[in-house]
Order: C-alpha cells, then sequence, then structure tokens
C-alpha cells in the first residue's frame, strides 16, 4: 500500500508533455479543433502551424512549466510565411516574475511566447486574425506576428506582414518582465525604504560588475581602480556619470546624485559635480561604494540580464493593415507592442495595467488611428509613448489615467491629439519610495510633465502638431510645467485644452516656427529654452 502512495504520488507530480497529441491535430490541416482540457507543454520545440488553417481552441489551458532554466526561451507555436490563419479561443498560462511577489517560480529572465508568427520573403505572411485569445502569466508576447525587418536602419522592412488583427482577446499580466528604470538601482541605494527580502533580491540582480567598494580621503576616492578602470568624464552622457551609495558618505557627497570623474589613477579617482569641475574635497565618511556608468546601473538595467527579445502582451512588428480592436491587455513590462507598422488601428481597448510602458506606439510607425481606449497605467512608466518618426498619428477620444512618466511623444510628423481625458499620468514623480522613482541627476524624486514633445536627433525638426480639446486632470505630482515642446517643432497648434486641479506652463522652445498656443483654461505659456531630449528617462 504504501508502494503504491508512493507511485501515485510521483505519478501525479510529473506531468507528461501534451506536445505528441497537439502536434497530431494541427497536422491535419484545414478547420482544427482542440478539445477543452488543460495541455501541458514544455516548450522544447515550437508546435507548427501552416496556412489555410483555422484553429478553434475554446475551452482550452496551454500551461507551461512550473520551472523552468535561467534565460529560458520558449515558444510554443510558431510558424513562418504563414497566410489565411484565424486562431479562436484558448488560454495561455504561465508564471512571469512579479516583483511585488517574494517568492516567484520563474526568473526575471525567462521569455515564454504563445504564437511566434515570422516572415521570409514578400508576400509570405497575410491574413492573420486571433480573436478570443485569452492568457495569465505570460513572460513574453502571447501573440507575436513579424515582418521580415531590414538591418541597415532602425525603420527598414523588407518584407511586410499583411492584414493583421487581434480581437477581443484577454491577455493579462503578459509580456517580457520589465524592472523598470531605476528599479534595482533605488532599491541599493535607499535600502532603508524597503523589506530585507527585497534588498536582497535586488542585490541579486543589479548591476554589481559596475558597483565598486571604496574609501574617502581629502579629495581622494579611493578603491582599485585597475580593473574596467573609470575614465575621466569628458561629457554629462549617463555612461560617464557615478553614484554613491552607503550609509557612511562625506557629508558634502548626496547619495543617489551623480557626480564626475576629473582625475582617474590606478588607485583612486577624483571627482566633481560636473564634467572637468573642481574636484570636491569630503567632509568625512568613512567609505561606502560607487555604481559607475548610470546608463547600465540605472537606464539599461530596465531589463533583466539575459532577458530575451520582444514586448508587450502582443507584439506586432513590420506589418501593413494591423488592426486591435475590443481587447483587455495588462502587463509586468510594456503592456503592448506595434512597432515599424503602417494603416493601424487601436480602438475600444481597455490596458488595465503596466508596469512599464502603457500604450506603445513604437518607432517608424505610420498612419496610426487610436480611438476610443481606455488605458490605466497603475504607476507604469509612459502612458502613451508614440516614439522615434511616427507619421499620420491620430489620438482621439481616448482616457488616459494613473501613467508614470507622462506621455512622450518623440519627433513626430502630422500629429493630432484631439478630445482626450488625461488624468494624473506623473506617479513617477511622487516621494513615495514604492511608487515614485529617485532622479540620478538630482537624487530627488523625477519631475515629467504630463505630456512632452522631443526629439532623438539633435538638430531635427518635428510637426505638424495638433492637440486640441483634451482634458488634462493634473495629480498632486505634477510639475508646475506640465507641457513641454523640443526645439525645431514647426506648425504647432495648442489649443482650447483645460488643465484641472492646478495651475500648469505651457513651455515653448523659442526655436519652435508658426507656434499657436492659446485659449487653454487653467494654464499659462511661456517661451524658454527646453533640452531637445528632456523627460527621455
Amino acid at each position: 500500500m504504501k508502494s503504491l502512495l508512493c507511485l501515485l504520488l510521483l505519478t501525479t507530480a510529473v506531468r507528461a508533455d501534451d506536445s505528441a497529441v497537439l502536434t497530431e491535430l494541427l497536422a491535419k490541416g484545414g478547420v482544427v479543433m482542440i478539445p477543452a482540457g488543460d495541455y501541458h507543454l514544455d516548450g522544447a520545440k515550437p508546435l507548427p502551424l501552416a496556412s489555410n488553417m483555422t484553429v478553434f481552441a475554446h475551452g482550452a489551458r496551454f500551461i507551461l512549466p512550473d520551472t523552468l532554466p535561467d534565460k529560458a526561451r520558449v515558444v510554443l507555436f510558431a510558424g513562418q510565411d504563414i497566410s489565411h490563419l484565424t486562431w479562436h479561443g484558448g488560454e495561455f498560462v504561465g508564471h512571469v516574475f512579479d516583483p511585488a511577489q517574494k517568492e516567484n517560480l520563474w526568473e526575471p529572465n525567462a521569455n515564454t511566447k504563445g504564437i511566434e508568427i515570422t516572415t521570409s520573403k514578400e508576400g509570405g505572411t497575410h491574413d492573420i486574425l486571433f480573436r478570443e485569445v485569452k492568457s495569465s502569466g505570460m513572460a513574453g508576447a502571447v501573440i507575436g506576428v513579424h515582418g521580415l525587418v531590414g538591418k541597415r536602419s532602425e525603420s527598414e522592412v523588407t518584407a511586410y506582414a499583411e492584414r493583421v488583427a487581434v480581437e477581443s482577446c484577454t491577455l493579462l499580466r503578459s509580456g517580457k518582465f520589465m524592472w523598470d528604470y531605476g528599479y534595482l538601482w533605488q532599491i541599493m541605494t535607499f535600502p532603508e525604504a524597503y523589506d530585507p527580502w527585497e534588498v536582497e533580491r535586488a542585490r541579486k540582480y543589479f548591476r554589481t560588475d559596475l558597483v565598486r567598494e571604496v574609501a574617502f580621503s581629502e579629495d581622494l576616492v579611493k578603491f582599485d581602480n585597475t580593473n574596467r578602470p573609470l575614465a575621466v568624464s569628458e561629457t554629462d552622457d549617463p555612461k560617464e556619470a557615478l553614484t554613491f551609495m552607503g550609509a557612511d558618505l562625506p557629508k558634502n557627497i548626496v547619495r543617489g546624485r551623480q557626480y564626475f570623474v576629473v582625475e582617474s589613477t590606478p588607485d583612486h579617482i577624483k571627482i566633481a559635480d560636473q564634467p572637468k569641475g573642481a574636484p570636491i574635497r569630503f567632509e568625512g565618511g568613512s567609505g561606502g561604494s560607487l555604481a559607475f556608468n548610470i546608463s547600465g546601473t540605472y537606464l539599461g538595467a530596465y531589463a533583466p540580464t539575459g532577458s530575451g527579445p520582444g514586448k508587450g502582451a502582443f507584439d506586432i512588428v513590420g506589418a501593413k493593415n494591423v488592426r486591435v480592436t475590443g481587447c483587455q491587455l495588462s502587463a509586468v513590462g510594456d503592456t503592448m507592442h506595434i512597432q515599424r507598422c503602417r494603416n493601424v488601428i487601436f480602438a475600444s481597448n481597455h490596458i488595465l495595467g503596466s508596469r512599464m510602458g502603457a500604450f506603445f506606439l513604437a518607432e517608424y510607425c505610420q498612419n496610426a488611428a487610436i480611438t476610443g481606449n481606455l488605458v490605466d497605467g497603475t504607476n507604469g512608466s509612459r502612458v502613451i509613448s508614440v516614439e522615434k518618426s511616427c507619421t499620420d498619428v491620430t489620438m482621439t477620444g481616448n482616457t488616459f489615467r494613473n501613467g508614470g512618466r507622462g506621455a512622450w511623444i518623440n519627433q513626430p510628423v502630422n500629429f493630432i491629439m484631439t478630445g482626450n481625458v488625461f488624468v494624473n499620468n506623473t506617479t513617477k514623480n511622487e516621494p513615495d519610495m514604492r511608487r515614485g522613482r529617485i532622479a540620478y541627476r538630482t537624487a530627488k524624486p523625477g519631475q515629467f510633465p504630463e505630456l512632452y514633445f522631443t526629439i532623438y536627433e539633435p538638430g531635427a525638426t518635428y510637426g505638424p502638431v495638433i492637440v486640441r480639446d483634451n482634458i488634462f486632470i493634473l495629480g498632486d505630482s505634477a510639475p508646475a510645467e506640465a507641457v513641454t515642446f523640443a526645439p525645431n517643432g514647426h506648425d504647432l497648434q495648442f489649443t482650447g485644452n483645460t488643465f484641472q486641479d492646478k495651475a500648469a506652463t505651457i513651455v515653448v522652445d523659442p526655436t519652435c516656427k508658426k507656434a499657436l498656443v492659446e485659449n487653454n483654461p487653467g494654464a499659462t505659456t511661456v517661451s524658454k529654452p527646453v533640452d531637445f531630449n528632456h523627460g527621455r528617462r
């Protein structure tokens, strides 16, 4: 009896992989019915999809393993150069890493995708429809469709996927996990604000290879500077800056604030508040640690070391005629990702929460209509990102609320934003260490505007831009400069917008041409220089 009980326990603990069953069903082609039930998949090899196939999977759950190796890479279903594929129903279940949980089954760099379709030639991928797909806890895009993108530039697409639709899908807590900018750095720099287990975990995943233990003597920061020696800072670029950690720093050193190297030898450096500035002479302090290369410790650490490519609950890159409608989405990273796409409709969707970017129209998209969506950032990064030279974009009748770093529009061409509601999208500016984020330039809470226009290429231009008849309900931590326009904008109209709950200033760089900024109740307008890339991090 005891032996039988042990055998039952063993067979219950070891879940059989159901890949063979599903492979046999898919091999029939045409209309494929996947019966309701649980299918445990180890993800060792993607299950093949084919053209001219309709899959019905209502009631089927595709369950990934409870444990995965470091840097796991899993794709459950995949196909290349697929046409006329329709997928109905099914639920993908995983265990994406969540920093709010003390215990996690998967590592932060796990990458698990549901359905991945790629393209190798012109006309290879077209007429793809996903409807009523569900997910929970996937650590990568549940739905991924990729044209063939070129390598000569960030904007090149060699072969577009065409006619891609995602309808009435519910993809929750799904997408590539991201730490968020400065998250690990902040815990390491201000450990007293966090629980011991959070500090221990941050130490495990932080870029400790960029940390040095140091002592202070007069104007010298003393340590072994022969391993990856720190060079003298020539510019104020974050990669040339450092910050200090520890409870026993000199009185005139601000913990978490950036400093720059002005002298470097094998056994010490000297630092200043700015590149090529006067060396700081220290007032007391027994020692601590420095974290160099802010690009690596703060900015670049938004994604786990060794994480895989792709982001968002769905990831559509290099596609024409894209339609996403009636979906509910949330993620422990960026919620959704559309990049290098043309003719995009994103309508009547609800984004329920996002650790990082909530609505993410990425680089080099053309002709996009963003209409009638409800976007809850829930203290994510930017509530909106319209990135790098997107062209012919309209955003109308949406509600954007509770984002972290405002709405970021980056070097747009022909951009219209009308009739939207913005509610408290600057939560990263809050002093609460769990909701807000300390800025490395000042060692104080961030100062992200509610809406900001930037350029990513110095000297570039942007415009025309029309922002009209929107309502901005500003949060307690919104800065006075609530809207900012970077240099070299042209044909700018910012009119009829209403600002509530606190006074606001609209800042327009004086190099902007043909800027009409007027009749914005609750706001005043000033003309003064704006950094071209302000607010980016």
